[in-house]
């Protein structure tokens, strides 16, 4: 009986756990601040973007400037322009003080 009793509660210690993570994927606008070329060429070139509008519910991202790989953007990006990219917030573990991973990517023109 102990032993099955132990079962249980690693059991829901292990889904409480793993319920720990969390996920939202959306689309959001940005505005193109700069796209910046790395000086030695070995990485690619990064597109820095900013929310134009507030996200609300699960996202609260907590700052509003993100950066991805120029590959996610539509050809002739310039600075200004505005484009509208998925985005994904994720979190592995919610307990390890870390914040989430935010990911943008394939962008569009908005």
């Amino acid at each position: 009986m102990k032993a099955l009793k132990a079962g249980v509660v690693v059991a829901a210690v292990g889904m409480l756990l793993a319920g720990c993570g969390s996920e939202w994927e959306g689309d959001a606008h940005f505005k193109v601040l700069r796209i910046v070329p790395d000086p030695r060429g070995e990485r690619p070139t990064q597109v820095g973007v900013e929310l134009t509008e507030e996200l609300k519910g699960e996202f609260a991202p907590g700052r509003s400037t993100y950066g991805a790989a120029l590959d996610q953007f539509p050809p002739d990006i310039k600075v200004d322009d505005q484009v509208v990219c998925k985005i994904r917030r994720w979190d592995d573990n919610g307990f390890d003080g870390i914040d989430p991973r935010v990911e943008v990517s394939s962008c569009r023109w908005a």
